[in-house]
């Protein structure tokens, strides 16, 4: 998932339970890794998969998702993001600084065609239809493996994936950074969650970018037009009660934009709270948000590094 795993308030034991969790699941969902799971459903066009009741259980969510933003959130956009370049992990392309020729697909994206039977675990993907577990992996492991330690009894803990964060205290809250578009090692504020049990996801269209050599690139696709999205916020950040609608939402954010995307937003998930930078710097933060967690040291706008891409 080329992610860093931080983890606090956890013993050694624990801690390496998660790490082993991420780590399985890397090695299961990664589209890069030719061993993995979801690269033999992808290369099964049009003949059944019997999958492992992990992967059965991640397709569910997936597709839960999938329906329940209107597909905003999209789960198979597997070819099309490896047409646009992205056909290796981050790590490589920053290595190889992704200098790519190829074209960029200008056509809306035709619905997939698949044939999921959850009770015999069964999976046809047509062609055409390309899994991508990207969006939703990587907090999907976090949020299980919070809340297997809280179903065996510990106090308090919190795991960091690269941003997706879940949390959970008996006691004192969490403060919890939230770190600027342009750098990792500036903050923009802090978010002391009032819950005993917490899920806060940013997600960033700075991050995973890359250039085709005419073009800048990233890796949130708009299923609308086929396209990385051209929305007018740079960086969402969503709180709630778990992590994985938290993941699933802060990317819809960033693929929406800044006119629709709060009224729909709020109209979907009015138990979540969010707040979002523009490319000019604006700070928008959800009236709710005060309702999840107390926070401070926000400022209306947030400065920029010069010479960088509005």
């Amino acid at each position: 998932m080329n992610t860093q795993v931080h983890i606090s308030g956890l013993n050694a034991p624990d801690a390496s339970r998660v790490f082993k969790r991420m780590t399985e699941t890397e090695e299961q969902f990664s589209r890069f890794l030719t061993s993995s799971e979801l690269y033999r459903v992808n290369q099964s066009a049009d003949m059944p998969v019997t999958v492992s009741p992990r992967f059965a259980e991640l397709l569910f969510e997936a597709l839960r998702f999938y329906s329940e933003t209107d597909g905003i959130f999209d789960p198979f956009l597997g070819r099309l993001i490896q047409e646009l370049g992205y056909d290796r992990s981050f790590d490589e392309i920053d290595r190889l600084h992704a200098q790519r020729t190829r074209c960029v697909i200008s056509s809306p994206i035709q619905a997939a065609s698949f044939e999921f039977d959850l009770e015999q675990r069964s999976v046809t993907p047509h062609s055409g239809c390309t899994l991508d577990f990207g969006g939703i992996a990587k907090g999907w492991a976090v949020q299980k493996s919070a809340l297997a330690l809280i179903h065996d009894g510990r106090s308090k803990g919190l795991i960091n994936a690269g941003g997706d964060i879940m949390g959970w205290s008996d006691k004192q809250p969490w403060v919890i950074n939230i770190a600027h578009p342009f750098s990792d090692d500036q903050i923009i504020g802090k978010l002391t969650v009032k819950d005993r049990r917490f899920g806060i996801a940013t997600s960033s269209k700075i991050k995973r970018s890359w250039s085709d050599g005419k073009h800048r690139l990233h890796h949130l696709i708009d299923p609308r037009t086929a396209l990385p999205s051209e929305s007018d916020i740079i960086q969402a950040t969503v709180v709630g009660p778990e992590l994985l609608p938290c993941e699933i939402y802060a990317k819809c954010l960033l693929i929406m934009d800044s006119r629709e995307g709060p009224e729909w937003f709020e109209a979907k998930r009015p138990d979540l709270a969010y707040l979002f930078i523009k490319k000019d710097g604006q700070l928008t933060i959800s009236s709710n948000l005060k309702n999840l967690c107390s926070y401070k040291n926000f400022p209306e706008k947030i400065s920029f590094p010069p010479n960088k891409e509005r």
